[in-house]
Formats: structure tokens, C-alpha cells, sequence
């Protein structure tokens, strides 16, 4: 049988394409002990810290700022309110600017250094962050916190950018989803433990910086153990062209020898990969093949963060007061049995997405989310803010059932889909792109929704409604279902007839392949 040489270390033949077509529903892979702690590794050290940082702020809130006012006056003099009101919002602003700066640089630091290499790296910024923060009271230095908020959002960024292509990457097609679904469950758990270690553990003047630094000691964790995990076999065939060590990898993740199904269908993803050019953030916009996948990926990251979600969590809290306004404990135990909520059903989706799919669990809680949304600005409005009135329950039904909603499909489904959609070529930069988005409609949403609030009140729902329709009805024409496909059935999907630009190979065995592959 003859074989053609495509790269130092990688070859594809005939045979390759048979045991594709022979293994595409022979194996059903199972979660492995190196699965299992590479993905507790990575979305504990990267995807959890990016939840943590983002929840963090909430309860040491007045002890920080009256550092910041302290800070200040010892140095510069009197601050204002309006002076400190803006310090506390760029201190919350930042992450987000951050973070899309994380996810810009996270494709050249994924391709380059690798998925665990550039894992690895990122732990730098998360320890100097937590390093700024620890030692900013000390130094009675405030830019310090604000500068470690940046490190800290720069880091977030590029963690969550990688971590869904690496576990995507790692994950047997049966089971991509599941494990995908780990990196909001991390996200969501994070939020949680920065919401109980601020109100129960942290909670003082003397204690918010190590509150703010906890992030550094879950880096220091990834350093000592990530190295022991294996890097993701498709980057190492497919970019580092290293094929006994993709093939070592492919064993440790499926904790089986026999990888050959597994292998030839990287080599023949790796075949498909050659017809295009090398794929930075530009070039997404100038291959047809790219343009449906491309809107997909930035509509799905931009629906969650337009959904509405930081606006239910914000009156979250003034319902509970509505119901409990004596009682700043029981609200207290509210908000988090709020996040708690979160956890749980994000939980329950890890088990039920490989079943149901994403499209449909993307769709249905979006339909969901409009139906709470829509009967949450009517009860509270209905509602009697001094009296403690049904509607006030009906209000609290409706953000968990809107959280319920959110924490199925919305939350989780984005970071999933997008790391699908895309062969290994783009799919680095077509991250790096949709996280940018989602970053700054995280920054959009944040800056306005203060000032929407105060001038219409409960109605700011009905105009995030409008945009969960209208994401709706996307999802509904759009959105495709990958579930149980191949990398390569899932591009295939999006390919447009006579778009491929020629391979520069005149070897006819290429062509002859090249034509099988066409008529799949």
C-alpha cells in the first residue's frame, strides 16, 4: 500500500479513510483516570478562577473601597464620591477589558506552546495578580488591586479560551459534550465558593486581600500537576506533527493500544487542513467555508451575555429583600442558594447533554428564558414593595426558573459548540474571536445596565427579552446539531461546494484521496 508524506513524522493512506468510515460507531470512549484529572486540572486552575474573579468583588465590596479611599487620601488627598465611584468601576470594568486582551493572545499561545503549554504559561499571570493583590494593603497602594484585576481578567481570558479547545481535543466524540461541560461547571462552582468565602470566611478588613489572592494558590496547583497529563493528541499530530507522541497521548486519554480508528481520522482531518491557508483572526472572514460557523460562534457568545443573566442576579437580591426585608441573613443565604442553584443544574446538564444535544438544549431554555423574563417585569411590577405580597414568591420562582434556564443551555452550550464547529486550523482563532465577544458584551452590559436600570426600572427586562427572542429564533434556523459527529462530519456541514482552494501537491495519490474524501 502505498503512503504519501505530508509532514516530518506524519503519514496518511488509503487505509486511513477505511478505518474512519469502519470505526465511526464502533468505540464508545469512556471517561479515563487521565481524562478525569486533566480536566479537574485545567478547569479547576483556569476555568474556576475565571468564575471566582468574577464573583469575588461582591461581598468585600465596602472594605475595599474604603481602602481605596484611605489609599488615596494618604497620597493625593481627598477623594470625592464620584472620584471613588469611578475607581470602583474601573476595578470591576477591567477584568472584563482584560480578558479580551486573554483571549486575543490565546491563539498564538495555544498554537505555538501547545493546549498544556500554554495552560502552563498562563499561571504566571494569575500568581503576579494574586501576588499585587496580597500585598497591596501592605504597600497601601490601590492601582495595585486594579492593575492585578487587569493580570487576573488577561489571565481568565486566555484560560478560557484554551480550556474548551483542549477538552474538546481530549474527549472522545460520545463524550465531548459532557466533558465540554465541565468548563462552566467550574465557572459557575467558582462564582459560588467567591460568594461563600466573602459572606462567611473573608469577610473583614483584615482579610479581603486573601480573598482576592486565592486564585494564585490554584495556579501553583495546575504547575504541579498538569505537567503529568498528556498534551492534546490533535495538536500534536496535526500542529507539532509529532505522531508517536500524539499516538502515546491517544492511549493514556482512551486507556486502550488500539488507537488506529482514532489516529487515521486525525490524519485525514489533517488532509482536509492542507486545502486551506493558514488561519489567523482575519482570515476567518475570507473563506466562505468559514462564514456560517463564524456567525454561529459569535452569536452564541454574544446571546449568553446579552441574555440577561448579570440583570437577573443583580434583582435577584432586591426580591429577596422584598421577601425577607428584616432579615439581612436569610438574603444572605438566598443569594447563595442562588449560585448553589446554578451549580446544581449545570451539574445535572453534564449528564443529560450527550443524550438530548446542544441544539435542542440551547433552544428549549431559550424559549424558557423569554416565558420568566416576560412574567418577571410583570410581577414586579404588579408587586407591592412595602407589603409582603405573593408576587414577591412569584418574582423569586421566576429568577430560579430563569437561572434553571440559563445554567442548562446558555451557560455551558457556547464554549462547547464553538470548539466544534471548527477544524484544528481555525479553530484556535475562531475561539479567540467568540470569547473576545463575549468579553466585551460582558463590559457592554455591565457599563449600561446601571444606567438602563435606573431610568426604566424593572422594564430593563423586556429589553433583554427582545434579544433572547431574537437569539432564539437564530438557534432555531442556524444553529446545528453536533452531537456523536467527528470534527470532520461537523465541518463537512459548513463546506462550500467549489470554495477549497487547490493543494499544492501534484502527487496523484493526494488527488486520488482528495476525491474520496469529496465524495463522502
Amino acid at each position: 500500500m502505498s503512503k504519501l508524506n505530508l509532514a516530518e513524522n506524519l503519514e496518511v493512506d488509503q487505509h486511513d479513510i477505511d478505518l474512519v468510515e469502519a470505526g465511526k460507531s464502533e468505540r464508545k470512549g469512556r471517561v479515563t483516570c487521565t481524562i478525569a484529572l486533566s480536566t479537574l486540572v485545567v478547569c479547576l486552575g483556569a476555568s474556576f478562577q475565571y468564575g471566582y474573579g468574577t464573583g469575588v468583588l461582591t461581598a468585600p465590596s465596602p472594605y475595599i473601597q474604603d481602602f481605596y479611599n484611605s489609599s488615596y487620601n494618604d497620597r493625593y488627598g481627598d477623594l470625592q464620591e464620584l472620584g471613588l465611584d469611578i475607581l470602583w468601576a474601573t476595578t470591576i470594568s477591567v477584568y472584563c477589558v482584560g480578558g479580551a486582551f486573554g483571549a486575543l493572545a490565546a491563539a498564538p499561545i495555544g498554537d505555538i506552546l501547545g493546549r498544556k503549554g500554554g495552560l502552563l504559561l498562563n499561571n504566571v499571570f494569575s500568581i503576579a495578580a494574586s501576588l499585587l493583590f496580597g500585598f497591596s494593603e501592605m504597600a497601601n497602594n490601590f492601582e495595585m488591586v486594579i492593575i492585578g484585576r487587569v493580570i487576573l481578567g488577561f489571565y481568565a481570558g486566555v484560560g478560557i479560551t484554551i480550556v474548551p479547545l483542549f477538552l474538546a481535543e481530549i474527549s472522545p466524540k460520545n463524550l465531548r459534550g459532557a466533558i465540554g461541560f465541565n468548563n462552566q461547571l467550574a465557572i459557575t462552582v467558582g462564582i459560588l465558593v467567591a460568594q461563600v468565602l466573602g459572606i462567611f470566611a473573608w469577610n473583614t478588613a483584615d482579610t479581603w486581600v486573601i480573598l482576592l489572592s486565592v486564585p494564585g494558590s490554584l495556579s501553583v496547583l495546575m504547575l504541579l500537576v498538569l505537567p503529568f497529563c498528556p498534551e492534546s493528541p490533535r495538536w500534536l499530530l496535526i500542529k507539532n506533527h509529532n505522531a508517536s507522541g500524539a499516538e502515546k497521548a491517544l492511549k493514556r486519554y482512551l486507556g486502550d493500544d488500539d488507537v488506529a480508528v482514532e489516529m487515521a481520522e486525525m490524519r485525514v482531518e489533517f488532509i482536509e487542513e492542507q486545502k486551506e491557508p493558514k488561519v489567523g483572526i482575519t482570515g476567518l472572514f475570507t473563506n466562505k467555508n468559514y462564514r456560517k460557523p463564524l456567525i454561529i460562534s459569535i452569536c452564541v457568545h454574544a446571546g449568553q451575555q446579552f441574555s440577561g443573566i448579570n440583570a437577573i442576579f443583580f434583582y435577584a437580591t432586591e426580591i429577596y429583600y422584598m421577601i425577607w426585608p428584616n432579615n439581612d441573613d436569610a438574603v444572605l443565604w438566598a443569594t447563595v442558594g442562588t449560585g448553589a442553584i446554578n451549580v446544581l443544574v449545570t451539574v445535572i446538564a453534564v449528564f443529560i447533554v450527550e443524550k438530548t444535544g446542544r441544539r435542542k438544549l440551547l433552544l428549549f431554555p431559550l424559549a424558557g428564558m423569554v416565558f420568566f423574563m416576560a412574567f418577571l417585569t410583570v410581577s414586579l411590577n404588579i408587586a407591592d414593595p412595602d407589603a409582603n405580597d405573593p408576587w414577591d414568591f412569584i418574582s423569586l420562582a421566576c429568577v430560579y426558573g430563569y437561572i434553571v434556564c440559563f445554567a442548562v443551555g446558555p451557560g455551558p452550550i457556547p464554549f462547547v459548540l464553538v470548539a466544534e464547529l471548527w477544524s484544528q486550523g481555525p479553530r484556535p482563532a475562531a475561539m479567540s474571536l467568540a470569547v473576545q465577544v463575549n468579553w466585551w458584551c460582558n463590559f457592554i452590559v455591565g457599563l449600561t445596565f446601571p444606567f438602563i436600570q435606573e431610568a426604566i426600572g424593572a422594564y430593563t427586562f423586556l429589553v433583554f427579552m427582545v434579544f433572547l427572542l431574537a437569539f432564539a429564533v437564530f438557534t432555531f434556523f442556524m444553529v446545528p446539531e453536533t452531537k456523536n459527529k467527528t470534527f470532520e462530519e461537523i465541518i463537512a456541514m459548513f463546506r462550500v461546494k467549489g470554495s477549497e482552494p487547490p493543494v499544492e501537491n501534484n502527487n496523484s495519490e493526494m488527488i486520488e484521496i482528495e476525491k474520496y474524501n469529496q465524495k463522502k
